[in-house]
């Protein structure tokens, strides 16, 4: 199956669009579905049910920033190239 397919199914199965996406592609960016659900429970209708970002935005951006994002000091390389890949969808070359 998938990552398209995984997210429907999740989808399908009751969750928001944002665990859909989010734990669809857990696998892909090293995390466990279980943490990747209950990481993205609370971006559902639009940033906590207010209507705001789409959960399948909030997800998406959430596994950019779990799989390329800055996580030591000084790293600015990989904060610009996750800034840049939410912004266009394509990583830099």
């Amino acid at each position: 199956m998938n990552s398209k397919e995984r997210g429907l199914e999740t989808f399908s199965k009751g969750y928001n669009c944002a665990q859909a996406v989010f734990s669809a592609l857990s696998e892909s960016i090293g995390i466990d579905r279980q943490s990747a659900l209950k990481t993205a429970g609370a971006f559902g209708g639009g940033m906590g049910r207010n209507g705001l970002t789409c959960g399948a935005v909030t997800g998406a951006l959430m596994a950019i920033g779990y799989k390329y994002g800055k996580d030591s000091d000084g790293d600015t390389t990989s904060k610009e190239n996750t800034a840049w890949l939410s912004a266009t969808g394509r990583r830099k070359k």
